[in-house]
């Protein structure tokens, strides 16, 4: 009798075990398809790549701690230089979010002001690497899915004494105007500049949304450059 209830039980372990590689190639295929449904935004402040859903233009569905992953990705995976006759302009993706009364709104909305912020890298003056921070209203582009900033007038930086940090930018047919500020620029005006963060600023000032230099580079693949060519 004891032998015979071994055996049962060595069967049912082997039929259990037969099941298990069978149902095997499923779990996989199910696996496969949860990542893929998942997009990658690197962040230094975890350490390590975070899988973030992928809402793309309407965030207004995504948890808090979603959509502080998902417009990250929005914004930088439709980012973009575009050439104007002032100079080098960036567009970024933008998004739907809520407000505060649960409407749904454009980022802009919320975030009216963006800080565009580059940095010179391979340069320094007296170890400190030169910055530029390109200050601009947040505003919608006409095809409603982008962020048109204002364009960086390099020819007239260029022109201009090490000495002055500060320059205005407009676009031709625009009533916007931003503000061009530069740090640690000494004995001449580096002419690369790499994109190392953008952030937003609330009506509230302190209220802001960041992206930083890690994260660009963990959507584009590769750093973004403007050149005082461009």
């Amino acid at each position: 009798m004891k032998k015979e209830k071994t055996n049962l039980q060595k069967m049912s372990r082997m039929i259990s075990l037969v099941l298990l590689m069978a149902a095997l190639p499923f779990g996989v295929l199910l696996l496969n398809k949860k990542v893929n449904q998942l997009r990658g935004v690197a962040s230094s402040e975890e350490g390590a790549a975070v899988n973030v859903t992928t809402f793309d233009y309407d965030l207004t569905e995504a948890s808090p701690e979603q959509f502080k992953k998902a417009f990250k990705y929005q914004v930088l995976k439709e980012a973009s230089v575009i050439s104007t006759p002032q100079g080098p302009a960036m567009r970024l993706g933008l998004f739907l979010m809520k407000n505060e009364s649960g409407s749904k709104v454009f980022a802009c909305e919320q975030y009216p002001t963006v800080d565009l912020i580059f940095a010179a890298e391979g340069i320094a003056f007296s170890g400190e690497i030169p910055q530029m921070i390109v200050r601009v209203p947040c505003t919608v582009a006409a095809d409603q899915r982008h962020i048109d900033t204002l364009p960086i007038p390099f020819a007239k930086i260029i022109k201009s004494p090490t000495s002055q940090y500060e320059f205005s930018t407009s676009a031709e047919g625009s009533r916007e105007e931003g503000k061009i500020f530069f740090r640690h620029v000494v004995e001449f005006w580096p002419t690369e500049w790499t994109w190392t963060g953008v952030k937003f600023y609330g009506v509230n000032p302190e209220d802001t949304l960041q992206i930083n230099g890690y994260e660009v580079i963990s959507v584009l693949g590769e750093p973004l450059i403007l050149k005082v060519s461009e």
